[in-house]
């Protein structure tokens, strides 16, 4: 009776033991996992954060770029339309010229909290599985607009080469303007005769060339307010996350 007594006791005491270590163990392990999980909030928390400074900078360069865009159409309308209007003098070609705009800029937008999450890896660190969709889905969409642009911007380049005697002619026209004694008439009527001749190969190149220009800023203008759109909606979205792990 006094070993089982004993044998007890020692049950006792050394299952007590036990349950403490035990509990001691997994006590460890769930500070450890809490703490780790907040690391991993905290880390989330800064990745929200970056992007959606990123995409504030970008919304205000898509504003820039929109207006940039229209402007162009705008003055790709009237340089198309002056010209089937007879040019009087050097100052109404040098007006009609200038309204030619012959930008290829790129898209350059900020990305580097995004790149900085698919090349580590931690793109899941977006625990919210509609809101990592969302952000997937505007980088890829801003890809494929920086493709086209890169792509459209190429073709005009190449346009802008057969309209080069406009270039080298229109750097003329300004020094021209320069000299006071120039006779304006005789050179409306010589180097720039063509401007008022739209059956001539050079009117029809610049012609052309400029509709191509129209065309491209027209392009890029739906694909800047298509991502002003998707990056407005999106800082939105990422704030609300924020103010939701206050």
């Amino acid at each position: 009776m006094k070993l089982l007594k004993h044998l007890r006791t020692d049950w006792f005491k050394y299952g007590f033991e036990t349950i403490a270590v035990v509990v001691g163990i997994l006590a460890a392990f769930a500070l450890d996992n809490w703490n780790e999980d907040r690391k991993q909030e905290i880390l989330e928390v800064q990745y929200l954060n970056g992007l959606k400074a990123d995409l504030t900078s970008d919304t205000a360069y898509y504003i820039r770029r929109i207006a940039v865009s229209e402007q162009a159409i705008q003055d790709s309308n009237n340089h198309i339309r002056l010209m089937y209007q007879k040019q009087e003098s050097l100052e109404e070609v040098k007006n009609l010229i200038s309204l030619a705009i012959w930008d290829s800029e790129q898209l350059t937008t900020q990305n580097s909290t995004y790149i900085d999450l698919t090349n580590s890896g931690s793109l899941g660190m977006i625990t919210n599985p509609v809101l990592r969709d969302l952000i997937i889905n505007y980088y890829s969409e801003n890809e494929r607009a920086s493709a086209h642009i890169i792509e459209f911007n190429e073709v005009s380049s190449r346009t802008l080469l057969q309209v080069n005697f406009v270039i080298q002619n229109y750097n003329k026209l300004h020094r021209l303007l320069d000299d006071l004694y120039a006779d304006e008439t005789r050179y409306v009527e010589g180097e720039w005769a063509f401007i008022n001749d739209p059956t001539s190969d050079k009117f029809r190149t610049l012609e052309n060339a400029v509709s191509i220009y129209r065309l491209k800023y027209a392009a890029f203008l739906d694909h800047f307010i298509t991502l002003k759109k998707l990056s407005a909606q999106l800082i939105e979205d990422i704030q609300k996350e924020l103010d939701s792990r206050k």
